[in-house]
């Protein structure tokens, strides 16, 4: 599988904390590599912001980092960047011709926007996952969102138009159905985190004697909270707080955010307990985490936040806003706290009351280590991203064998129902036909007739149900009805398969069994197997009727029987899980037919 990567504004190349490199870089950079170590080729492409940078990278082994000319060779805030997408789409454009793609995953809204303009003519289909939504930090920021006009639009079209939306948490999902996504095209896949990097086990910053540490890792903006966290630590007294994040520590006095939280811890008289450490790269994060009692990350909105999964990796409690992703993240009175965002006293007092319990600390740290180890593994994230990959790819192309590993993953439960609830109505234009079975059914079995079944795995256990009901009873009290099922024992089957071959299972019970007038049920998801179809033509032999359960026809065995009734639907479960539905109408059909007949009275 090729798969185009786009994030025209977040190079998996860049320095992290800069004003518009952050949790978005990460992400892409480790998705892609994890992804390719599944045999995936992977191009991400990324706009060109520097003079020097070659046009391809080989950042990892199967990954490729396409530099897209678009704009000036330099960087250009990615709020300024709408009027060089076109361009952007254009170069995309003319090298998915060239070399195309399975899929196309967007990463924010202008690589959405560039993607579809470049991939739709192409016929490649678009998976996007926004990482934040314009109408939600329109909502926060009111007239500090320096998004260019009409980035709400754009955005709703693309919900509109894309095959698939990631969304990181669930509270973007309650947005994006807002915008109009439809719910079938909306999966849920959180950010992960480099658990080889970050784990509770290895060396810690020291930390000076008498004090207590908390850390704030993220880049310098008004909205992630830095300010209120300055302010609560005001009324914490013996406390440090590490802010790492920004441009490197010697230019930090040039940064017009870092100034304005330097002032504030000046007017707030922390200036002392306050470390701007600027930017750090990605290997001295885990040492100053695990030097820490707690990660702080309080911003006002958050679409994921990827410093308290980095905490919580490390065995470190977190104290975070509850909302976006971060109420996803942390569980509030187990992996750390949750408080209410811009509320400087409530996160002094949340703050105060963990710093004053080691064991609570201790606690949530090693129940932040587990969840982070099984729910956010890159692997585990790389596995269900390639599902949809693998899911949409495969619905733009002709259900037909191709080469190469597939990466789709079982159903979750709730798609398993989703398919079994969209299926049943396959159900619906055979009803007059399995009424018309149970009557007839009804009457020759009332008049000594008998009925056979026969099935293969999970049809031989439909075969067997629909024969105990018979025997048994399903709704009503009346006499039973001969109703014989063709085993598969072990010694039936190597007596038979030993002299006559494993195909002539069923077939030679059906000579011993079936008379003139009886009934043989073949029960085949494939329609395919040859023990079955031996077992039909056998029963036509015998004079008996035969009837068809099976998959979507035509089908060998469709074309053997004297009726059938083919279930079209997607996977082997839901046919099996429908023919389990039609034996039961079958049932009841019967049933009724024979209250009607003999005057039984239906009981329970």
């Amino acid at each position: 599988m090729k798969v185009a990567m786009v994030s025209e504004h977040a190079s998996p190349l860049a320095v992290l904390g800069g004003v518009d490199a952050g949790g978005q870089n990460v992400h892409v950079a480790a998705l892609a590599q994890e992804i390719a170590r599944r045999g995936v080729a992977v191009t991400v492409h990324t706009r060109r912001d520097g003079t020097v940078l070659p046009e391809r990278v080989e950042m990892a082994r199967g990954v490729t980092v396409h530099h897209v000319e678009a704009g000036p060779p330099e960087p250009v805030p990615k709020d300024e960047l709408l009027p060089h997408m076109d361009t952007f789409a254009a170069q995309l454009g003319s090298c998915w011709r060239r070399d195309r793609p399975d899929v196309v995953h967007a990463h924010f809204w202008m690589s959405g926007h560039a993607a579809l303009r470049a991939a739709r003519p192409l016929g490649i289909p678009v998976v996007e996952t926004f990482h934040a939504l314009g109408v939600v930090k329109r909502r926060y920021q009111g007239d500090r969102d320096t998004s260019p006009a009409g980035r709400t639009d754009i955005e709703k079209d693309i919900v509109r138009r894309v095959d698939q939306i990631i969304a990181t948490c669930t509270d973007e999902v309650f947005e994006l159905v807002r915008m109009g996504a439809a719910s079938g095209h909306l999966t849920v896949i959180p950010c992960g985190v480099d658990l080889r990097l970050f784990r509770p086990d290895g060396p810690a910053e020291r930390v000076p004697v008498g004090r207590r540490r908390l850390v704030c890792i993220g880049r310098l903006v008004e909205r992630k909270g830095i300010g209120n966290a300055l302010s609560a630590l005001a009324k914490l007294p013996d406390v440090e707080l590490v802010v790492a994040g920004g441009p490197p520590r010697d230019e930090l006095s040039e940064d017009p955010e870092a100034r304005r939280l330097m002032s504030i811890a000046r007017d707030e008289g922390i200036e002392d307990r306050v470390d701007f450490r600027g930017r750090l790269g990605r290997e001295e994060l885990p040492p100053l985490l695990r030097s820490a009692d707690a990660l702080v990350s309080v911003p006002w909105y958050e679409p994921f936040g990827i410093a308290p999964l980095e905490a919580m990796a490390c065995g470190i409690p977190v104290v975070a806003s509850a909302v976006g992703g971060l109420i996803d993240t942390v569980m509030d009175g187990v992996t750390g706290v949750h408080v209410p965002p811009r509320d400087p006293d409530r996160l002094a007092d949340a703050l105060a009351a963990l710093l004053a319990d080691r064991e609570a600390c201790i606690r949530y740290g090693r129940a932040g280590a587990e969840r982070a180890r099984r729910l956010y593994d890159w692997r585990r994230i790389a596995a269900a991203t390639l599902d949809v990959y693998e899911r949409i790819a495969r619905g733009r192309r002709e259900r037909v064998a191709r080469p190469g590993a597939s990466f789709a993953l079982p159903p979750t439960p709730a798609e398993h129902l989703a398919a079994i609830t969209a299926s049943l109505g396959c159900l619906e234009g055979e009803l007059p036909r399995l009424s018309e079975w149970g009557e007839r059914l009804a009457a020759r079995l009332l008049d000594g007739g008998r009925l056979l079944a026969a099935g293969n795995g999970g049809s031989a256990a439909q075969a067997q149900h629909l024969t105990a009901e018979l025997v048994g009873r399903y709704e009503v009290e009346r006499a039973p009805l001969s109703a014989i099922c063709l085993h598969g024992d072990s010694s039936s089957l190597t007596a038979i398969a030993n002299d006559y071959g494993p195909e002539q299972a069923f077939a030679r019970q059906v000579h011993a069994h079936a008379r003139k007038g009886d009934v043989l049920v073949c029960l085949s998801t494939s329609g395919r197997s040859e023990n079955v179809l031996a077992a039909a033509r056998a029963a036509r032999k015998c004079g008996a009727e035969t009837w068809g359960l099976t998959g979507p026809a035509p089908n060998p065995l469709a074309e053997e029987c004297d009726e059938v009734i083919a279930v079209d639907c997607g996977s082997t479960a839901t046919i099996q899980e429908l023919h389990q539905v039609a034996i039961h109408l079958l049932c009841g059909a019967i049933d009724r037919e024979v209250c009607l007949r003999t005057g039984t009275e239906a009981m329970g």
